[in-house]
């Protein structure tokens, strides 16, 4: 079996050795409670419900230092200080208490013009980030205007042509003006990334002045997504142009956060969607070290978009072990040294298994899914809105959101404190359970064959498949308690009040669009375009010339035809 941290064969566990020492003291005075006490209250009934998580762990009724024993854990080892190898207390030594999570909010719909109002309203009520939602046409590569985006234009996100859509977008919100700027453009990397840097040059800004965070993970849109593109391979190459063209030019830019979120709402659960997320940013890295680059310049610009939302504790124990094993990996496979390659930066999505059911109660579940987060010591956090089950968030519903964020931030003392989890009988085992998990999904992905084997196999497909059925299956029977939906049932609820697009904002959409194509430079658009065909000819790093290309506004349906002219697109196998 390969060790998912070396790349070799993995000696004999630890949980082997330890398994010969005698029980302590402690554990033989918990097996007495247990038989004379707790299983006493059930003597004659059952317990109310089988106490078993999402990702199939059972929560015990109690823990106690024997368990973190028979672990054979080791503070020095497995925990350590924040900041501090293997920064399972947090990527930095003093955490919140010099800065807390930055809040973020994550909007768009209609056109630039009609969304510029939200960002601007956002920034008033202190979001410190914004990320900008795409609509389904621009994230699948299309410009408004072709038939493939019929009814979809600006309806789940923001419309984004060209530049022109950009400046319209960030009217009046100098870029250096807002802690982080970015959006998801999974598939569309590199012409995310050259929009921001097109538009703060438009702004009068330097690229050293402000930040720009991307997703651009292609790898995990195959299986829970859908807005792939080009095959899985030539879209992996694209995603790390992104990368290496920041590595060279904006090193303190963010170009790439690899996704669990999709994967474990799609049914994988938080353990596997994990694993395969961190399937996916190992192949990145190996083909950017490969290129030539360096752990310690590769790394730092990799972010995590961990997920959890069905069990409280396990979304605590879930971010804990993932940096510990990001560390790991990146010390122990890779030979990174720098600080900043082995402590790895989360983004997170408040949720909390939302309904369409009284929707106000759904404030309450993002709320504790949210704290969660912050208690597991995320970096990045955005809140999901009451009304997002129900339809793109309102005004209200997203102030709610944000003063959520900010109370959670600055009450209560919430964060006063870091890792104030750390050391928890319950939590440590729990983080030693989900590494364990992790890691073994992990060396199982590597037998097949890493990543793309994910797609090619249909192994994504199935775990996903086979994880939502259970999940189903655990809602109808009741086994998971969900309020208003198999407990206390009541009837979904859209209120009147549920947000409604601009209807003028397809036709501004077009109209700006046909002005574009009117105005710029035909020659300067072809020629840029021309050396996007041949920079992906010849294997070179795509990155500039599509800059120059949306300097010239080009289109991203524009750009996106050269590649899938000079790639093909993705055609999923009988397996698939």
């Amino acid at each position: 079996m390969l060790d998912p941290l070396s790349g070799d064969k993995a000696g004999p566990r630890q949980e082997a050795a330890d398994a010969d020492r005698p029980a302590s003291s402690v554990a033989a005075a918990y097996a007495r409670w247990r038989s004379e006490a707790y299983e006493r209250e059930f003597v004659g009934r059952s317990p109310r419900r089988p106490f078993v998580t999402d990702v199939g762990l059972e929560i015990e009724p109690l823990y106690t230092p024997a368990d973190l024993e028979k672990a054979g854990f080791d503070y020095g080892r497995d925990l350590g200080f924040p900041g501090a190898y293997p920064f399972t207390r947090g990527d930095r030594a003093a955490m919140y208490r010099s800065e807390p999570f930055v809040i973020s909010a994550y909007a768009g719909f209609g056109d630039g013009e009609v969304c510029n109002r939200r960002f601007k309203n956002l920034l008033e009520i202190g979001a410190e980030q914004i990320l900008v939602a795409l609509d389904l046409p621009t994230q699948c590569g299309y410009d408004s205007d072709d038939p493939m985006a019929a009814a979809e234009v600006g309806q789940v996100g923001v419309a984004i042509d060209t530049l022109a859509d950009m400046e319209a977008l960030f009217d009046g919100i100098p870029v250096d003006s807002v802690k982080r700027v970015g959006t998801l453009g999974n598939s569309i990397g590199p012409i995310a990334l050259a929009l921001y840097a097109a538009l703060g040059e438009k702004q009068g800004v330097a690229w050293s002045d402000y930040t720009v965070n991307l997703q651009n993970d292609p790898l995990k849109e195959y299986i829970a997504r859908g807005t792939q593109i080009l095959p899985p391979a030539p879209a992996a190459r694209l995603a790390c142009d992104a990368v290496t063209w920041c590595i060279d030019k904006t090193p303190h830019w963010s170009p790439m956060t690899v996704c669990v979120n999709h994967i474990n709402a799609g049914g994988a659960g938080s353990s596997a969607a994990t694993a395969i997320a961190l399937s996916n940013a190992l192949h990145y890295i190996d083909a950017m070290l490969a290129a030539g680059h360096a752990i310690d310049d590769v790394a730092p610009l990799i972010h995590m978009f961990p997920d959890e939302r069905h069990d409280f504790y396990i979304s605590i124990a879930n971010l804990r072990a993932l940096r510990r094993i990001w560390a790991r990996l990146m010390r122990e496979r890779y030979g990174a040294s720098r600080a900043e390659a082995l402590s790895l930066q989360t983004t997170v999505y408040g949720h909390g298994q939302e309904s369409l059911q009284e929707p106000l109660n759904n404030i309450v579940r993002t709320a504790f899914g949210t704290l969660a987060y912050v208690l597991g010591g995320a970096s990045y956090v955005y809140l999901a809105c009451y009304d997002e089950a129900v339809s793109t968030p309102g005004e209200e519903s997203m102030r709610v959101a944000l003063r959520t964020l900010q109370i959670i931030a600055n009450e209560h003392g919430i964060a006063d404190a870091i890792d104030p989890m750390g050391g928890s009988y319950l939590i440590e085992t729990l983080t030693n359970q989900v590494e364990r998990q992790i890691l073994d999904s992990l060396a199982e992905i590597e037998r097949l064959g890493g990543a793309l084997s994910v797609i090619d196999t249909g192994f994504g497909r199935r775990l996903m498949t086979e994880g939502a059925v259970r999940r189903q299956r655990a809602i109808d029977s009741g086994q998971r308690p969900w309020v208003t939906v198999n407990r206390w049932p009541q009837k979904p609820n859209v209120p009147n009040t549920a947000f409604r697009g601009d209807p003028e904002a397809v036709d501004r959409q077009l109209r700006r669009l046909n002005a574009v194509r009117a105005q710029r430079d035909g020659k300067r658009v072809a020629a840029a375009l021309a050396k996007i065909d041949r920079a992906c000819a010849e294997g070179r790093n795509v990155t500039p010339a599509v800059l120059e290309a949306v300097r010239a506004y080009a289109s991203v349906g524009e750009i996106c035809r050269i590649w899938r002219d000079r790639f093909g697109i993705f055609t999923p196998s009988t397996d698939f």
